[in-house]
């Protein structure tokens, strides 16, 4: 078979390859996404305090660092409620990840999304 595509001209195996490709980078169903925005919304509301403790507590370290007084105190707080935050969406995106390979990707893309909202969180442990 890989014999027979040495046949086959250049401008015809790119747009086979951008075909296959756009397969590839195919969105998650538009209900699956819209599950994990429900979910990532849900568990903004309701650590809103953690998150906005975590937020504050990473500005203030960086505030003192930046001013010359770093606060070995101030930091651990702040790494500790990262990490707090952290471990929820990382047993949130296990339970998308128990539903299917499309289901995570749905989380992970919402997650990207949801970000910046969430403030702190910089990706989750590996697929």
């Amino acid at each position: 078979m890989l014999g027979a595509l040495r046949f086959l001209s250049g401008a015809f195996l790119r747009r086979l390859s951008q075909l296959l490709s756009r397969l590839r980078r195919r969105s998650p169903a538009p209900e699956l996404r819209a599950r994990a925005a429900a979910a990532l919304a849900h568990y903004a509301r309701t650590n809103a305090d953690l998150l906005d403790r975590a937020a504050r507590l990473a500005a203030r370290a960086e505030r003192l660092e930046r001013e010359g007084t770093p606060s070995e105190s101030v930091r651990n707080r702040a790494e500790r409620a990262r990490r707090e935050i952290e471990a929820g969406l990382t047993a949130l995106r296990d339970s998308f990840a128990a539903s299917g390979r499309e289901a995570l990707e749905a989380f992970e893309l919402e997650l990207e999304r949801f970000a910046p909202t969430l403030g702190i969180y910089r990706g989750g442990s590996g697929s």
